[in-house]
């Protein structure tokens, strides 16, 4: 495994040190559609300290598990994304919607603008979220497996395209949500609410990181 520097290209660090997404996302760097700048580049754009950023990254090292998914089988690889990514989505989508349904009730009158705003981009976002993943199951995963000539060329570009959506939706997310931190009068199910959508921008990347840096540079 190479050494964490400030050369390292992101997909490659997150490929490499699964929990590096983590610090990445701390600091706002994006790993999924900006996968191929480097570490330096990323916190040069961001005007973030780049040692700051290097020793944070240094436990992940420590932590990291031994799977390398660029090593992975097209089989392996689209099975994982199917099973860790597709499949929890589709299941955690109603809850997110039914926990903003609720805390809207709770605290709607005084703030009421945040949460149309949250609603509407949620709403949206979901109903493009499960037509992508739609496309992938029911298209461009089977022609990928089935090694089907000629290769998924265009599917493959409005999947990237989606996935700049995607990444653009995350970014207003974390903007309406202060970057999910809740105010102080926050009740238990407005916290868990933010949590939630945390971890939902966390997994959303690593999900468009092994789609967009490893699964369709093979077919490029």
């Amino acid at each position: 495994m190479d050494s964490i520097s400030g050369n390292l290209v992101l997909a490659k660090l997150v490929d490499q040190y699964p929990l590096s997404s983590r610090v990445l996302l701390k600091y706002g760097l994006d790993f999924c559609c900006g996968g191929k700048n480097t570490v330096a580049q990323a916190c040069e754009a961001r005007e973030i300290d780049l040692d700051m950023v290097i020793s944070d990254l240094g436990l992940c090292k420590l932590k990291s598990s031994n799977k390398i998914w660029s090593s992975a089988s097209n089989q392996e690889l689209i099975t994982h994304i199917l099973d860790s990514y597709h499949a929890p989505l589709h299941e955690n989508l109603p809850h997110l919607v039914e926990l903003l349904s609720r805390v809207e009730k709770a605290h709607a009158p005084k703030y009421k603008q945040l949460f149309i705003d949250l609603a509407q981009t949620i709403f949206n976002f979901s109903s493009e979220l499960i037509d992508h993943m739609a496309k992938e199951e029911q298209i461009l995963f089977p022609w990928i497996l089935a090694n089907r000539q000629p290769r998924p060329i265009e599917p493959i570009h409005c999947m990237k395209k989606d996935h700049q959506s995607a990444s653009a939706f995350l970014t207003q997310l974390a903007e309406l949500t202060n970057n999910y931190q809740p105010p102080k009068e926050a009740c238990t199910t407005w916290k868990s609410l933010y949590t939630q959508l945390q971890l939902f921008d966390h997994e959303l990347r690593n999900h468009i990181h092994l789609e967009n840096n490893i699964l369709f540079p093979r077919f490029s």
